[in-house]
């Protein structure tokens, strides 16, 4: 039996007037996945980056990022992949989490690096995040320890070879 198409999202890129929009599908995201992983005070300070929009709006712009869409172009996800082949983000609205879009973003992450002739992707995954990776071939190679805002995190250096 074929699958319907319709259950998958249309992906287009960023464009500056996305970025409320994305800004509030990082923001949600962490809140709803963050507390299964992670202290009041980590959710709480990750989540906080989007308030200075304008840092936030650099770091999508510093990637080609790539936003899954519904019908009447309302975003549910997001992607970025910069020159050097890292995956420098990839969230999901927690309405459509568990839905495959996750896994369609990073699939059109990976096709663009193909497209550029990449060998090797990396990214720094956090621990909700590690195992959508994981699926697409990603392996750790380092736990790092980072600060964020005064705040401990570990996160997994990953990498795969495409």
């Amino acid at each position: 039996m074929r699958k319907s198409l319709a259950k998958y999202p249309s992906l287009r890129l960023y464009r500056s007037t996305d970025l409320h929009s994305v800004a509030q599908i990082y923001r949600t995201s962490i809140q709803n996945l963050g507390s299964q992983h992670y202290s009041t005070e980590q959710v709480a300070a990750w989540s906080s980056f989007p308030e200075d929009l304008e840092s936030f709006a650099a770091w999508l712009e510093s990637a080609k990022t790539f936003l899954a869409v519904k019908q009447s172009d309302i975003a549910i996800g997001f992607g970025g992949i910069q020159e050097n082949g890292r995956i420098s983000s990839l969230f999901v609205a927690p309405t459509e989490m568990r839905k495959g879009i996750g896994s369609a973003i990073l699939s059109c992450l990976i096709a663009e690096a193909q497209f550029r002739k990449l060998q090797t992707l990396s990214t720094e995954a956090l621990e909700f995040s590690r195992p959508v990776f994981e699926k697409f071939g990603f392996k750790v190679s380092e736990i790092e320890n980072i600060q964020f805002k005064g705040v401990a995190f570990t996160r997994y250096v990953m990498h795969a070879h495409i």
